[in-house]
């Protein structure tokens, strides 16, 4: 990873992200770049004020960015970090800033939005769109912690169906892994098939061919993702659980330090950006979680 670009609006939601890829890009020794983009109708002032003035240019976004950098790194991180005001829609501003990078990083929610929305309207059109792997953290994320204050190894948590943007997914988890030398479940749920009858009839039939199937599977996508990416010194469990799959994978994550999937599984119309697994997942995380689109798998 050589380059991380995360979004800033002032907002709470876009300091905890943006604390997360500081972190992020000092475990893999990556460029970091701030970008706050802007408009005629949205102007964020170095004071942290959001007031109209018809001269705004580049040079007072620029202002704005640093001030917030600062607010939340400190003055000396911030200096390590490149800046880039954007004069653009915001979700368009972002993507377009991200063609390039490794990783973009978006809060769950910035300035703009119903308070009630677990996820705001960009950072779900950054989510559809990106170009690359999106990481959204949320204002209560474990991320925010450089490490597990009890000495516990950090746990990343990767849901794998068998597709190849889950596969991707693995492959991305296990060297996000190494570098945080964490351990990285891999988690497959399967689901019990629904057999349609005259009411008040049962169809009893036996799972265990299912079970064996998928955790063959399971087995498969690991082993293969290991080989392919040589990280054979990380620690991963193997989680192998029936139920919904989106529902599951959250409840697995609950107290995970990250949560990574692929942006459309099997199932779906091959028409849709992402698949309703993904986006419940991105919505509904209990922590940061990182998507992987098709094109980069």
């Amino acid at each position: 990873m050589e380059k991380i670009v995360v979004g800033v609006d002032g907002s709470e939601h876009s300091a905890v992200a943006l604390r997360w890829a500081a972190r992020e890009a000092e475990l893999h020794g990556a460029e970091l770049v701030a970008v706050l983009v802007w408009d005629l109708f949205n102007q964020r002032h170095a004071d942290g004020s959001r007031r109209f003035d018809p001269e705004y240019d580049a040079t007072k976004a620029d202002a704005a960015l640093l001030a917030s950098l600062e607010a939340a790194l400190g003055a000396e991180a911030a200096q390590k970090v490149t800046r880039r005001p954007v004069c653009d829609v915001p979700a368009p501003g972002l993507l377009e800033a991200a063609q390039e990078a490794d990783l973009l990083v978006v809060g769950a929610r910035g300035l703009g939005g119903f308070k009630g929305l677990l996820l705001g309207s960009v950072s779900q059109q950054c989510l559809h769109h990106a170009p690359g792997p999106i990481a959204i953290v949320r204002t209560t994320a474990a991320g925010e912690a450089t490490g597990r204050p009890d000495g516990r190894p950090e746990r990343i948590v990767a849901g794998v169906d068998g597709s190849e943007p889950s596969r991707a997914a693995l492959r991305w988890a296990l060297r996000e892994g190494a570098k945080r030398d964490a351990v990285v479940q891999a988690v497959h749920v399967w689901e019990v098939p629904v057999i349609y009858g005259p009411v008040g009839i049962g169809f009893p039939y036996d799972t265990g061919p299912i079970e064996d199937a998928s955790r063959k599977l399971l087995d498969d996508v690991v082993d293969k993702a290991v080989a392919e990416t040589g990280e054979t010194g990380v620690t991963v469990e193997r989680t192998l659980l029936s139920g919904g799959v989106a529902t599951t994978v959250l409840e697995v994550a609950d107290g995970a330090d990250l949560l990574v999937v692929g942006r459309r599984g099997l199932g779906g119309f091959q028409r849709l950006l992402l698949g309703s697994v993904s986006e419940h997942v991105a919505r509904h995380a209990p922590c940061p979680v990182v998507v992987i689109p098709t094109e980069a798998a």
